[in-house]
């Protein structure tokens, strides 16, 4: 479940944001353990080192999760970010029109003649 929630997170993140490519666990990572855990498990063995599968499992839930939870961390600072430059550039803008503004007020009352 964390796997599928880590590459659904990143797809609706991306809806948003340029990239969402954040996190310890990406799908290149979450592969190679799985791999490694299938090919070091051996049916029946009890040793820690021949059955390396319950390990791997609970790394990849665990990271996972914590993946998942970074990307939304991700996705919530860069949208605030960008909210925060917006809302500037809107203040700038509204500034430099009242200025604009004032300038031509001053004009048509100083003006010589």
């Amino acid at each position: 479940m964390g796997s599928v929630m880590v590459s659904y997170a990143s797809a609706r993140a991306e809806s948003l944001i340029p990239k969402c490519d954040v996190g310890f666990l990406r799908r290149p990572e979450r592969v190679v353990l799985f791999i490694i855990g299938a090919l070091s498990t051996h049916p029946g063995s009890n040793n820690f080192f021949a059955n390396r599968m319950p390990a791997v499992l609970w790394v990849l839930a665990v990271g996972s999760y914590w993946t998942f939870a970074h990307r939304m961390y991700h996705t919530w600072r860069e949208l605030s970010r960008t909210d925060a430059e917006i809302e500037n550039v809107e203040a700038q803008s509204s500034y430099s029109q009242a200025s604009g503004e004032r300038r031509a007020e001053q004009r048509l009352v100083h003006k010589p003649g």
